[in-house]
């Protein structure tokens, strides 16, 4: 008889420690998916990766460029300015959820290239402007 009790006790304790267990775990859970939300929306995305993929076209010429965004809140635009090494410029202004466009250019070069991205937030209401700049050389293509 005091075997049994044993048994019933130990299995009472065991059962008891893993509710405890249980709440800690919803607990944990419930802190970080508050700290991801917190992250994807109060911290701005840094954007990354931009690189001028390629030239192409005739009369106007067109340089496709593409990029990338790490984690936290998109911008809600990015403006893009592309200035060439003999001058020629070309700007475009995209939605904060495209990863590619193209700038259109009078002509086709070759050569390094600065690429400008001036990227707007809306973090807690407030806009918030970070430019990022990138450097690199024209891929082959068209010439003109």
């Amino acid at each position: 008889m005091q075997n049994d009790l044993d048994v019933q006790e130990s299995a009472s304790s065991i059962a008891h420690l893993l509710k405890g267990y249980g709440r800690g775990f919803w607990f944990g859970l419930g802190v970080a998916a508050g700290l991801w939300v917190t992250v994807n929306a109060v911290f701005p995305a840094r954007l990354r990766l931009g690189r001028v993929s390629s030239v192409s076209g005739t009369r106007p010429v067109c340089a496709e460029i593409g990029w990338a965004y790490g984690r936290g809140a998109r911008p809600v635009s990015v403006i893009f300015d592309l200035l060439l090494t003999h001058g020629a410029a070309g700007s475009v202004t995209v939605d904060g959820e495209a990863l590619e466009a193209e700038i259109p250019l009078l002509q086709a070069h070759s050569g390094p290239y600065r690429l400008t991205a001036s990227a707007t937030y809306r973090i807690l209401s407030r806009p918030q402007t970070v430019v990022y700049t990138f450097e690199g050389m024209l891929p082959a293509g068209v010439t003109g």
